[in-house]
């Protein structure tokens, strides 16, 4: 018999308590119930489709707001529910859809355009969640949240100062769960500003308060990632670990600190174990199949090999055709190895455009900049000497720091954004000047030679020679077909050039046109590094770069494997074990899926 809308809103209120007491699948049975009787009330609809999202059932869940939108059209929150679960699966094209549909129902709304605005800032549309949010707050000025959001779009847009501004003007309570996300907020401008200690001070004063907030350990791992101090990091994963077990994001963060500590088989353990306790972990794959070929683990390799990508979120779909991609390399299948990165690679562009026009936007800017020749960058008074390491991503310039890095007297710095946010901070070169050392002596004020491995400062070589005149170019070059092909193969998460082969050559080509440019300018202070010859005949070719640097000779230069430093490149893996020349000409493997390309390069073609 159907049940009246009195006796509908009485099942859901049992049902809502049920789920409350933690009788999920009581609760569960409830709504099916009432759904299998077809009874399509507006309140049955959203609350089993808040059931759902809340247990992960999001299939079931978009399809009742889907239902509730249906019958009822004017009702504005399933718009927004289901655009929640829509960005949550990565369909964000069909998220805004549904935003935008709610905004022509009801134009001025502030939790369609905070909704909005969220997804806008999921794709790093930042301008226009910007937008958005400021929408919201004029409609609803006191809503906290807004501001919250808003200071966070401010942040991930590196407009740090008004974010603080804005957060510091909020009054919460200690209590609440809003002071806890200011704080967090805050702690991020701080590690961005490099004030690395005030971050940590934020949040410890917050474990004081939120024990029991787990998120607070990982934003603290991420904090000693980023201030390069793993031991702490590993330190303080492991107390998060004791404390919550089932969450997986502190197990992987310490996989990945394993790794660029050079403690490899302790980094494969950690991910396998993840893989016993969530078997579809699309980046504890990505991680293992980048320094693990699962020869003991067949199991887990044929789940990965097994699973179907078209029923996958966006980046899951990355990261799984990455992984397969990886996996068929290292079985020598270089034609389903081939046809996974094209499918991964093709998904990224879809979440972020190349952004090549960028680069050689910057490029020309300081090719063509005119420096005044009267400034005094003397005044600046600078003792230090820096190693600029410049090139293409995947040119073998790990291997070059790590080799670098065995004077004692060198700091390596890594691949730090120093001078391209001094450059972004000031138009005034002596003030650049001063950023730059100050960024580099926050690090480590003790050593005398820098090594600063931004590959892309090759933009600003102009810039180097005028600024620095202690300062010395290396130019990192490899044969271009592998180059180009190793960067294909990589994950990068920062250069969505790296996902179009056409981009990368691009690149590449105007890199080496603009360095042999720079070489006839600036020759003295530039010097040729070719990785293929390092590999092949490693004694002489080294032994000519550290005569080049005017230091003393020693054997211990030849092997960089036994540098205990710590890696945060992809190459963390492959800089551990010695010098070989196992990938030289595997472009070779690939030539169908080069063949595009290859014409570019007919000296090596």
């Amino acid at each position: 018999m159907k049940k009246n809308s009195l006796e509908v809103t009485k099942y859901i209120q049992i049902a809502r308590k049920k789920q409350n007491e933690g009788n999920i699948y009581q609760a569960n049975e409830i709504y099916k119930n009432l759904i299998n009787q077809k009874i399509y009330t507006y309140d049955l609809l959203i609350s089993y489709g808040l059931f759902c999202k809340e247990i992960s059932n999001l299939k079931i869940a978009k399809n009742l707001f889907f239902l509730s939108i249906k019958k009822y059209p004017l009702k504005i929150n399933s718009y927004i529910f289901l655009a929640e679960i829509l960005r949550k699966e990565n369909n964000i094209n069909d998220a805004l859809k549904t935003l935008y549909a709610a905004k022509k129902i009801e134009k001025f709304n502030s939790e369609i355009d905070y909704n909005l605005s969220i997804t806008f800032k999921t794709i790093q549309s930042f301008k226009e969640a910007k937008l958005s949010i400021d929408s919201a707050i004029n409609q609803n000025p006191d809503n906290q949240i807004y501001q919250i959001l808003k200071a966070d779009i401010l942040i991930e847009s590196s407009n740090n100062e008004d974010a603080k501004k804005l957060l510091l003007n909020l009054k919460l309570p200690k209590d609440s769960i809003l002071f806890f996300q200011r704080e967090i907020l805050l702690s991020k401008i701080y590690i961005n500003e490099k004030q690395y200690r005030l971050a940590e001070e934020v949040l410890f004063g917050l474990r004081e308060l939120f024990s029991k907030e787990r998120i607070l350990y990982l934003n603290l791992s991420d904090l000693y990632f980023k201030n390069k101090e793993l031991d702490k990091g590993i330190l303080i994963l492991k107390e998060g670990i004791k404390n919550f077990p089932e969450f997986i994001p502190l197990r992987f963060n310490l996989g990945i600190m394993y790794r660029n500590l050079g403690l490899i088989e302790l980094s494969i353990k950690t991910h396998l174990e993840i893989l016993l306790d969530d078997q579809f972990n699309s980046k504890s794959y990505y991680e293992l199949s980048t320094m693990y070929n699962f020869s003991k683990h067949n199991k887990q390799l044929k789940t990965l090999l097994n699973i179907d990508i078209e029923n996958l979120s966006q980046k899951e779909k990355i990261y799984f055709c990455y992984s397969k991609a990886n996996a068929f390399h290292n079985k020598k299948d270089f034609k389903k190895s081939a046809h996974f990165l094209k499918i991964a690679n093709e998904e990224k562009l879809k979440i972020q455009p190349s952004d090549i026009k960028r680069k050689l936007k910057t490029g020309e800017y300081f090719r063509n900049l005119k420096i005044d020749q009267n400034l005094n960058f003397e005044k600046v008074k600078d003792s230090n000497r820096y190693l600029f390491i410049v090139g293409m991503p995947r040119c073998g310039s790990t291997l070059l720091e790590s080799i670098l890095s065995l004077n004692p007297e060198v700091k390596d710095l890594g691949e730090v954004f120093f001078l391209e946010e001094s450059l972004q901070k000031s138009d005034d070169l002596l003030e650049v000047k001063n950023l730059y050392r100050e960024k580099v002596m926050l690090l480590n004020s003790k050593k005398k030679i820098f090594t600063d491995k931004n590959l892309f400062n090759f933009l600003y070589c102009p810039i180097i020679y005028e600024l620095f005149p202690n300062a010395r170019i290396i130019h990192c070059i490899r044969n271009p077909l592998d180059n180009i092909l190793s960067i294909y193969r990589t994950n990068f998460l920062n250069q969505s050039f790296s996902s179009s082969l056409n981009d990368i050559s691009d690149l590449y080509l105007y890199h080496i046109d603009l360095m042999k440019e720079y070489k006839s300018k600036f020759g003295s202070i530039i010097y040729s590094y070719d990785h293929e010859k390092v590999v092949q005949d490693p004694k002489e070719t080294i032994h000519d770069l550290i005569n080049w640097l005017d230091w003393e000779w020693s054997e211990k230069y030849l092997s960089p494997q036994k540098n205990k430093r710590s890696v945060f490149t992809a190459s963390s893996a492959q800089v551990r074990q010695k010098i070989n020349s196992y990938s030289s000409g595997f472009w070779k493997k690939y030539e169908d899926m080069l063949e595009p390309i290859i014409d570019l390069f007919p000296t090596y073609g």
